[in-house]
C-alpha cells in the first residue's frame, strides 16, 4: 500500500493497526482504531487533518513508513505468540517508534557480530493493544524470564509477589559502573540493594492557564494544590476514565489520607495529557487553571503567552524508565544494556523531554531543577500495589462525595 497525502487515515489504519502509535506520539487522542476514526472521521484524508494539526506531512508519513516497512533481519519479533523470549521492552507511547527503531539497529549489529539465529523479543507497537505478555511477572520460574526486562512506572514488576520470588533473591543484578548525573544521584534513583537500574524518568509538572488563574497565586510547590483557594480547578491525568494514580501516592506518602481528600476537593476532572496540551491557554470550559500533566506534553501545549510550565521547587515527580537484568547474563546482553542506558537513545529521550540519567546527556533541564521519587525503602516497605489501591479508593470516595454533594445543593 502506497502512503501519501491524500491516503484516508481509516485505510492506514485497517491495513497497519500498529500505526495507531504514530499517530498517538503524535498528538491524536486515540490508542485504538475506533477511537482514531471517530476522532478524525472514516473520510479524511492525511492531507486535511495534518494541516488542521499543524503537524510536518513529510516527517508524519516518513515516521509511517518506517513503522511499516520493517525488514526481516534475521531474528524474531514476537507480537502475539506466547513463547520464551531474551528481550522485552515497554516504554510510554510518545518514544515507542524511537524505542523500537534504536533497539533493532543494535539487534542487527548484535546479529551480525554473534551470528544469533533464536533471538526472541516483544515490544508492543501500539498503544492500548492487548499484550500477550501481561502476566509475564506471574512466572513460577526464573528460567521463564527474559534474560533483560526494560520496563517503566511502579507496574508488575514492582509487586510484591513479583519482588519477593525473583528480586529479593538476587535473580537480578544491576548495572554499576554509571556514571550518572547530580540531580539523579540526589533524589536517590541508584537501588541500594543493587537489584534495579534506573536509566531515565518521566517528569510530572504543572502547567498553568495564566488567564483562568487570573489573581490567584501561582503554585510552587506540590502541597500548594491542596490549597482550597483551587477548588474545582485542577486537572490531572486519566485514561478511558481511570485516574493515573502517581500524583495521589506521591501525596498519600508525604500527607496520607488527609492530603488526599484535600487534593481531590480541588480537582475538576481528568484527562489524557494530550487533551490537557489541547485544551491549556484555550477559552473551553472544559478546561481549567492548573493541569498535572507530564513535561512532554506541557511543552507542545502551543499557546504559550497564556501558559506557564512550573517545575516544582520540591521536584517533579516521576515515573522511572528501569531495566532488570538477571545475574550473570550482562555479558550476553551488554549491548542492549548499554542501548538503554548510553548516550545515543538517552539524548533522543531526553530531546523528547524524558531526562537521561546518563552523564554525558544534555537534558535541557530547567536551573535548579530537582526530581520527586518515592524512595527505594518507601517502595520496599509494603505492596506498592495494596497501597495504590488504597490511596485510590481514597481519592475516588471523596470525589465522588464531592459530586454528590453538588447535586444536593442543585
Amino acid at each position: 500500500m502506497m502512503i501519501n497525502i491524500y491516503t484516508k487515515i481509516k485505510d492506514i489504519v485497517d491495513k497497519y493497526p500498529e500505526t495507531i502509535s504514530v499517530f498517538y506520539a503524535n498528538g491524536f487522542d486515540a490508542t485504538k482504531k475506533e477511537e482514531l476514526i471517530e476522532e478524525v472521521g472514516e473520510d479524511s484524508m492525511l492531507k486535511t487533518v495534518l494541516a488542521i494539526k499543524g503537524i510536518n506531512a513529510e516527517l508524519f508519513i516518513k515516521q509511517i513508513e518506517e513503522m511499516v516497512g520493517e525488514k526481516d533481519l534475521g531474528f524474531q519479533y514476537v507480537e502475539e505468540v506466547h513463547e520464551k523470549l531474551n528481550f522485552v521492552g515497554y516504554t510510554y507511547c510518545p518514544l515507542k517508534i524511537t524505542f523500537k527503531e534504536t533497539f533493532e539497529k543494535v539487534l542487527k549489529g548484535y546479529i551480525e557480530d554473534t551470528g544469533e539465529k533464536d533471538f526472541k523479543y516483544y515490544i508492543p507497537s501500539g498503544c492500548g493493544n492487548v499484550d500477550p505478555y501481561e502476566d509475564l511477572w506471574k512466572a513460577e520460574d526464573i528460567d521463564e524470564l527474559p534474560g533483560v526486562i526494560a520496563s517503566v512506572g511502579f507496574g508488575d514488576f514492582f509487586r510484591q509477589e513479583f519482588y519477593e520470588k525473583f528480586v529479593e533473591k538476587g535473580y537480578f543484578k544491576a548495572v554499576d559502573n554509571r556514571q550518572i548525573q547530580q540531580e539523579f544521584v540526589d533524589a536517590g534513583f541508584i537501588d541500594p540493594k543493587g537489584w534495579y537500574t534506573v536509566y531515565s524518568v518521566a517528569p510530572i509538572v504543572m502547567l498553568i492557564d495564566t488567564k483562568k488563574l487570573g489573581n490567584l497565586p501561582i503554585p510552587k510547590e506540590w502541597k500548594d494544590l491542596l490549597n482550597p483557594l483551587y477548588e474545582n480547578n485542577i486537572i490531572v491525568g486519566a485514561s478511558h476514565g481511570d485516574f493515573h494514580e502517581d500524583i495521589f501516592l506521591y501525596i498519600y506518602k508525604e500527607l496520607g489520607d488527609e492530603g488526599v481528600i484535600k487534593l481531590s476537593n480541588n480537582i475538576k476532572r481528568g484527562c489524557h495529557a494530550s487533551e490537557m496540551a489541547k485544551l491549556a491557554g484555550t477559552n473551553s470550559k472544559e478546561g481549567a487553571a492548573i493541569y498535572v500533566i507530564p513535561w512532554m506534553f506541557a511543552k507542545s501545549c502551543p499557546r504559550t503567552e497564556t501558559t506557564q510550565v512550573v517545575w516544582p521547587l520540591d521536584g517533579a515527580m516521576t515515573a522511572v524508565y528501569y531495566i532488570l537484568v538477571k545475574d550473570g547474563a550482562l555479558p550476553k546482553y551488554q549491548p542492549f544494556v548499554d542501548f538503554l542506558t548510553g548516550y545515543e537513545y538517552g539524548q533522543k529521550s531526553a530531546n523528547n523531554y524524558f531526562p537521561a540519567l546518563n552523564i554525558e546527556v544534555d537534558n535541557n533541564l530547567p536551573r535548579g531543577a530537582k526530581f520527586k521519587w518515592l524512595g527505594w525503602d518507601y517502595i520496599r516497605s509494603c505492596s506498592l500495589h495494596e497501597r495504590m489501591e488504597h490511596v485510590m479508593n481514597v481519592f475516588k470516595k471523596s470525589y465522588e462525595r464531592k459530586f454528590q454533594n453538588e447535586e444536593m445543593v442543585i
